[in-house]
């Protein structure tokens, strides 16, 4: 679902989704130059997580996250971009893992929680 008042670079754009993602409760840990905050990710997919957040970091502002999946005790440190903001609820941000920096083996873990997730989903 698309929520008409995200804000994208390059302006208002529709739902890109590339790869299946699940709905998760998951705590994280999330810095950028700005700030370093713990926040939880209501969706994870190997190609990006979405953050919940009042505060919202500017869109393209590097950053990083840093999660452990369930079943998987390995510390993931993902490096990304912020590519749009959600202004219903819940509030936050996408952050879009970066593909020359998080590497396959990373990329690869979260391919493989979201391929056993029960309510995996893909969207058009």
């Amino acid at each position: 679902m698309v929520d008409k008042t995200q804000q994208a670079v390059g302006g208002w754009e529709r739902d890109r989704r590339l790869a299946p993602r699940v709905d998760i409760e998951l705590d994280t840990a999330y810095e950028d130059r700005e700030r370093q905050v713990f926040l939880v990710a209501r969706n994870i997919s190997e190609f990006g997580i979405f953050l919940v957040s009042p505060d919202l970091p500017p869109v393209g502002a590097s950053a990083q996250v840093t999660l452990e999946l369930p079943s998987d005790p390995v510390l993931l440190r993902l490096r990304g971009t912020v590519v749009r903001h959600q202004s219903a609820e819940p509030t936050g941000f996408a952050l879009e893992f970066d593909p020359d920096v998080v590497l396959e083996p990373l990329r690869a873990r979260v391919r493989r929680f979201v391929a056993i997730a029960p309510d995996a989903t893909m969207s058009a």
